[in-house]
């Protein structure tokens, strides 16, 4: 009872919709929840949160299905050292909720040591039997952060 108040008192202060308000925070918890997956290398909880047709599109290689994106997480040839968000913001177009986010990663490929990269990510999440689940992601590089 008291989550839903502060969701309506948070959309009515805010002009979006409660059920909007009520997406937002599910998909909120779902980037969380994703971001953890990705440096744990959990491809369990990946399989839950992502459609069976979801895919990758980074920002210098071929789009990557969810299989060989999960085979590439498994084997370690793409591991996410840490992941922080900078800005992120949300769109709620019925079932569809689009995030775009300004992100700072470090990961490292295969022996290679760590390497940073700023990507602009634009999430897809879609809400199938009342779950919302990702359904694509694609990065572009960012400017660098001014000093």
């Amino acid at each position: 009872m008291t989550k839903n108040l502060i969701l309506f008192l948070v959309a009515a202060g805010s002009g979006v919709a409660a059920s909007d308000a009520e997406s937002i925070e599910a998909v909120k918890k779902g980037e969380a929840t994703l971001r953890q997956s990705l440096m744990r290398r959990d491809t369990a909880t990946l399989a839950k949160l992502m459609t069976d047709d979801f895919v990758r599109i980074p920002p210098s290689t071929p789009a990557t299905p969810r299989a060989e994106y999960f085979s590439i997480i498994e084997s370690g040839r793409l591991q996410y050292l840490s992941f922080e968000v900078d800005d992120a913001r949300f769109q709620v177009h019925g079932d569809t909720v689009i995030v775009q986010a300004l992100v700072h990663l470090l990961t490292r490929s295969g022996d290679r040591p760590p390497a940073e990269s700023r990507l602009r990510l634009l999430d897809v999440w879609v809400k199938q039997n009342g779950e919302w689940r990702l359904a694509a992601i694609q990065g572009n590089q960012a400017p660098a952060k001014a000093p």
